[in-house]
């Protein structure tokens, strides 16, 4: 089997991009997103906005509502993922277009250069001709780096993910996000405090985009409504009341990732890039993720089949210091 080039599912899309001179391979998910400027004046923004979750059999999209003015503002109350009403008003076209630039900009910043992935062949292997591929830079480890796209797409173009954007009518006014609903001020940086480990008397502070969070839900599996928060499975082995916090993440490290209370790509967060390397890619059981901080450290790294392949193609000498041999 070769490496596929695409796989476009109902979840998102993913593509392989082999290794050019001073470039690394990619493995580029694309998730299409429909972001709505929800008005809410209207019952549906009353409701608890489970409509348009994955799964739903197919009904009306989300109303919407642009405003030419502030004299055209409509106003209501917003249900936020807590069942709480917020006070929240139309958007402005020149709002909307800001916002949207915004989400895009922020979303794929906060989840891109962080991913690698390793062909460890722990267990099966690439042919020598899939290995190449992966091969940029003749003194780097051969490697994929993972990505996310954001396309945006128009009101019923088909996309894998619809989310529901309100404006709040007060600044600053709290709102718990959801993955189908999300304001004005999700693609500002908020901190957050680490509660999980109150009781052992551990704390500490973090910081996420919350529409970065929320997109991360949408990378789920087939058949499967959400990408789960990186703790989900541990916290429903807790008391109820205390489920909300651990599954956020159980320990400070796990709640820096993204889909804990942070902006750090954990091996949690880069499972969809390892499934889908796994159905792209001949090799299933040797991909390894690491954070690219962690691999900076080991640029000189370079394997010893990497090397052989390397030595074939006149390559070698280029990365071998003085006194090593091949």
């Amino acid at each position: 089997m070769a490496i596929r080039p695409f796989i476009l599912e109902p979840n998102y899309d993913s593509f392989f991009d082999r290794a050019q001179t001073g470039q690394p391979a990619q493995l580029r998910i694309r998730l299409k997103v429909t972001l709505v400027p929800l008005d809410p004046s209207t019952a549906w923004a009353r409701s608890s906005h489970a409509a348009k979750l994955p799964g739903s059999p197919p009904g009306p999209l989300p109303p919407s509502h642009l405003a030419a003015s502030e004299a055209d503002f409509k106003r209501g109350s917003v249900v936020d993922a807590s069942a709480q009403p917020v006070p929240c008003r139309s958007w402005l076209v020149s709002e909307w277009q800001d916002f949207t630039r915004r989400f895009k900009s922020i979303v794929e910043t906060v989840w891109n250069n962080q991913m690698v992935f390793l062909p460890t062949e722990n267990g099966d292997s690439l042919s020598d001709a899939d290995f190449r591929q992966l091969i940029g830079n003749p003194k780097v480890p051969a490697h994929v780096a993972g990505v996310l796209e954001i396309d945006l797409q128009p009101t019923g173009a088909g996309s894998h993910a619809i989310i529901e954007v309100a404006h709040l009518a007060n600044p600053g006014a709290t709102f718990r996000d959801r993955m189908t609903r999300i304001t004005d001020e999700s693609v500002q940086y908020g901190e957050h405090n680490f509660t999980a480990g109150r009781a052992r008397g551990i704390g500490g502070k973090t910081g996420q985009f919350a529409a970065a969070h929320e997109v991360g839900h949408w990378l789920r599996d087939p058949g499967s409504k959400v990408f789960d928060h990186i703790d989900r499975s541990y916290a429903v082995t807790l008391p109820r009341a205390q489920q909300d916090n651990a599954q956020y993440g159980r320990t400070l490290g796990r709640y820096y990732s993204i889909m804990g209370g942070g902006t750090v790509v954990t091996d949690h967060d880069a499972t969809p890039w390892i499934s889908r390397l796994r159905r792209q890619t001949p090799m299933k059981l040797g991909w390894m993720y690491v954070h690219r901080i962690d691999f900076r450290r080991s640029l000189s790294d370079v394997s010893a089949r990497q090397k052989r392949l390397l030595l074939a193609a006149g390559f070698l000498p280029q990365i071998l210091q003085s006194g090593q041999i091949p």
